[in-house]
């Protein structure tokens, strides 16, 4: 037999395989139909009280099975049992099976099906009936049902009605994405509500001035004061965001334990700071908490960082290196992170892959999805269309949280209010406790001696300073290094073709840019006028067949012209660098000025 031949045969033996299949399933369903109530009494079904949705069809093995699907309550996110046979106390053995694939053929609505847990140890019968899972059965297969105490009520199983609680001790790292308005921020709101309950330390970078809506109840609780507000202290600019607690100039006068402490969740709400300023804050504050955990300062805690992308993305950074750290080293120390960002396709590939438990809401781009497939444990090509079809507030959970099996969660109600940028607190807060709020800030900075507060403003402005100012007043010296030594390169050709042209005057390099400008324009034009009646010459005595011009001065000529073309590649080279350095002082002035304010 030919290679060539080989994909024929193959393919029929499928066409045939799937034929027999097909026939053997009418047959099955033609026999089920007829002896029917002789199946019931032989396998003893008297006790089962609902009526089967389905039976099995096809091959089947231990961990899958195929269902030929008979009602219209079976949805995509259902689950399944089979029953096996009665235990010594009359219970029935059942096998737990969620629906991987589902799909409407010329037979009817089928479905491909996994065994979540424990599997059987030899395959389904065909044929075996198929019925839907009671509320039990799937909480105690999945695991979802633990203590309050020390759980997280992340929602509702989706398409059930009884909630997700998921153990504290299994999340780790957590990873949470979905594209603009899925409801990726949302859930790190529900999050930040679980890990208080518990009094689970908590730190928040917060780019736009959100997460402060945790110190309010959620309107549909009535507006007022959220029960987080005294286990809550927003760090932030108070000119901007006057609902704040503590000018974030005074972040690094604070020590580690004021920041990272029980019961405690602190906010560091970065809007009006540049983004390089943000990012540069972000890798300075991190930095301090790894070093701080790792030497047992401070308790095990939780680090949200939403649109992570910004400050780790895929271009190697000093910040992105503390993430990466961070994400790596942080949890054996108690060091958790939760991920948050629109875009999986642009964070750092180590990062991204130290992640326990992922939270996936809809993402639309064919990129991003893929990515979050292979990355995500448990999800396979199977799950593509079912994250892209995911609702708003609906998510996909995988990893260490659950118990090897993806769960559909509707997220739940947050608690507090989700707060759009700009969010003030002072709106929703009584006098008394605005008064108390201030009481406490005096607290926080009262036992800080002036030297610690000025010495705390000062590492702030240098980081402020990181990624503007300073750095921007470095590319001002390179630039003028550069243009430096340009001049160098100029006067060292001059120099060179002095000696054959006679050529007087070496530009100066205390001279002004400008008119070292305007010298090498005219210069250039001086140049060029000579390298064209040069050139004339030598055609013209070329032509009657005289001329009288030397080897010597024909090897000048293409000197000349070599030098002609290279002068002006520096000519233009030096405006250009002469303009870059403008724009850059006149930003470096912008800058300072509002750092100055």
């Amino acid at each position: 037999m030919s290679d060539q031949d080989g994909p024929d045969d193959s393919d029929r033996e499928e066409e045939l395989e799937e034929n027999f299949e097909e026939d053997l399933d009418d047959n099955l369903e033609e026999k089920f139909e007829e002896d029917e109530i002789v199946d019931l009494k032989d396998e003893d079904d008297f006790d089962i009280e609902e009526k089967p949705i389905g039976r099995l069809v096809g091959k089947t093995q231990i961990s899958e099975a195929r269902v030929l699907i008979e009602s219209d309550k079976v949805e995509r996110t259902s689950y399944l049992v089979v029953y096996g046979k009665k235990r010594e106390r009359g219970e029935r053995d059942y096998k737990l099976l969620t629906i991987s694939s589902i799909w409407n053929d010329s037979q009817g609505l089928k479905a491909d099906l996994q065994v979540i847990g424990e599997r059987p140890t030899r395959p389904f019968d065909v044929g075996a009936k198929v019925y839907l899972a009671k509320d039990e059965q799937i909480r105690k297969v999945l695991g979802i049902e633990n203590p309050p105490d020390k759980s997280i009520a992340l929602g509702k199983l989706l398409g059930y009605d009884f909630k997700v609680n998921l153990m504290v001790k299994d999340f780790g790292r957590v990873f949470i994405t979905g594209r603009s308005g899925s409801g990726k921020s949302y859930t790190m709101g529900v999050l930040c509500e679980e890990f208080m309950k518990k009094g689970v330390p908590v730190v928040i970078l917060d780019r736009h001035g959100e997460y402060g809506s945790l110190k309010i109840k959620s309107e549909d609780d009535g507006a007022g004061e959220s029960p987080f507000i005294n286990n809550i202290i927003e760090f932030s600019d108070l000119s901007i965001n006057k609902g704040a607690d503590v000018d974030i100039e005074y972040l690094f006068s604070l020590g580690e334990s004021d920041i990272v402490a029980p019961n405690l969740c602190a906010i560091i709400n970065m809007r009006g700071l540049s983004l390089e300023a943000q990012e540069s804050l972000a890798g300075r504050l991190l930095k301090k908490l790894y070093k701080a955990s790792t030497s047992r300062k401070i308790p095990p805690f939780y680090l949200f960082l939403d649109e992570a992308h910004l400050f780790a993305g895929k271009k190697s950074t000093e910040t992105c290196e503390t993430v990466k750290l961070f994400s790596q080293e942080g949890r054996k120390f108690g060091a958790n992170m939760v991920i948050g960002t629109q875009r999986p396709q642009l964070l750092d590939t180590t990062i991204r892959a130290q992640a326990g438990t992922w939270v996936v809401h809809c993402l639309s781009d064919v990129n991003d999805v893929n990515i979050t497939i292979h990355s995500a444990e448990d999800l396979s090509k199977e799950h593509r269309t079912d994250i892209s079809g995911l609702d708003k507030g609906e998510a996909i959970i995988s990893g260490e949280a659950v118990s090897g099996i993806p769960l559909f969660v509707k997220v739940r109600k947050r608690e507090t209010q989700h707060g759009g940028i700009g969010f003030n607190a002072l709106d929703y807060l009584s006098e008394q406790t605005v008064e108390d709020l201030q009481k406490r800030k005096q607290r926080i900075l009262g036992n800080k001696s002036e030297a610690e507060l000025e010495a705390g403003k000062e590492i702030f402005m240098e980081v402020l300073g990181d990624k503007s100012r300073d750095e921007l007043l470095d590319m001002v010296s390179e630039l003028k290094m550069k243009v430096r030594n340009l001049e160098n390169e100029v006067s060292t050709w001059k120099e060179r073709f002095e000696k054959i042209e006679e050529k007087k005057g070496i530009i100066s390099s205390d001279m002004p840019v400008d008119e070292r400008i305007k010298e090498l324009q005219t210069d250039l034009t001086v140049w060029k006028e000579k390298y064209k009646a040069l050139k004339n010459k030598v055609e013209a005595g070329g032509s009657d067949g005289g001329g009288g011009i030397s080897e010597e001065a024909l090897q000048k000529i293409h000197q000349l012209e070599k030098y002609t073309k290279e002068l002006e590649a520096k000519l233009n080279e030096t405006i250009a660098e002469k303009d870059q350095a403008i724009r850059i002082a006149e930003k470096t002035i912008a800058e300072y000025k509002k750092l100055r304010r």
